[in-house]
């Protein structure tokens, strides 16, 4: 219930959110010029910018929509799905730009190389980290089947460092780009000001962002992950952790322990957020190359891959059922 709510408040924020954005394009386009400084928009005003507005808005909306249904009748997270295919469709002409810069000496192939070695580097990170677990011990009790007594087994219940995924940097991101959307919107000194204090290589940006991610990572796993739900689930089959008492003590262990992984994980995300980018500002390139779109990608690729091959395993299992079913 909390996360269906919480979805339909998203939703609210989506259209909102993308309202004052078409705002923002679409007066960006009306005081655009050309070349030879004629206006980029034959027909400005009042018309123009209403059906471009619900145009770009109602654009967000299908876009959102095919993401749930994706979400609900696909493999994966649709939103983020939509998000990975932007991003990797962009890297080949990025990669293309980058040797055409090598080739007219504007770039340097050393240079280059350090940035493809960064990149490897910060992939096999996130893939260590997001493949990495807290594991909380179970044991179960034994169990009288008829007049056969089976003994206790014991199990685990697997916390991921990164329980959120990609959500906090994504949230935050957009968070943050509200008020500069508003200022080239609304020409208001205040909203002005914010936009160029948030610079996205100042350090005031990059303080807020980390805030955010923060912020988005406890929210997000305190909504999705229910200590108490999980406490519940564990006594109703007979588990337990071992030297904690089942019920309340049970669900408050698991909730020291998740806040404790979730601060590890935000800690994880803001630092491949941050450090390509400040690394790639020092050396000064002359493109952008930034953590979080490698920690989208990736680990989107990876929450797809394991629900692909979640989705062939239970096929697979269903196919010998109905096999034996029919012997």
């Amino acid at each position: 219930a909390g996360r269906k709510k919480f979805m339909q408040y998203i939703r609210y924020g989506t259209v909102i959110l993308s309202l004052f954005q078409a705002m923002g394009i679409t007066y960006g386009i009306e005081v655009m010029r050309s070349p030879s400084g004629l206006p980029v928009v034959n027909h400005p005003g009042l018309s123009f910018m209403v059906i471009s507005v619900i145009a770009l808005t109602a654009g967000t909306v299908f876009v959102m929509w095919i993401g749930e249904e994706i979400s609900e009748h696909g493999i994966g997270n649709g939103i983020s799905l939509i998000i990975f295919a932007g991003i990797v469709a962009a890297i080949p002409a990025a990669f293309i730009n980058a040797l055409k810069m090598v080739r007219l000496g504007e770039l340097n192939i050393m240079l280059l190389i350090l940035i493809v070695a960064m990149m490897i580097l910060v992939i096999g990170f996130i893939v260590f980290v997001e493949s990495a677990q807290r594991r909380i011990p179970v044991q179960y009790a034994k169990k009288m089947v008829g007049r056969k007594l089976y003994s206790g087994q014991s199990s685990y219940l697997p916390l991921k460092v990164n329980t959120p995924g990609v959500i906090p940097p994504i949230f935050a991101m957009s968070i943050l780009l509200f008020p500069t959307t508003i200022a080239n919107f609304i020409k208001i000194p205040i909203f002005e000001g914010i936009s160029r204090y948030l610079n996205p290589a100042g350090v005031l940006y990059n303080a807020i962002y980390v805030i955010l991610i923060f912020f988005f990572a406890f929210f997000y796993t305190a909504i999705t992950f229910k200590v108490d739900n999980v406490a519940d689930d564990l006594r109703k089959y007979g588990g337990n952790i071992p030297g904690i008492k089942p019920g309340k003590s049970t669900a408050t262990y698991i909730d020291r322990i998740l806040n404790r992984v979730t601060f590890i994980g935000a800690i994880y995300v803001s630092l491949v957020c941050l450090l390509p980018t400040i690394l790639i500002n020092q050396i000064h390139v002359p493109f952008y190359f930034g953590g979080t779109g490698l920690l989208i990608v990736v680990v989107v690729a990876m929450d797809t891959i394991v629900q692909i091959q979640s989705h062939l395993l239970y096929r697979n299992y269903d196919s010998l059922l109905k096999k034996a079913s029919k012997k």
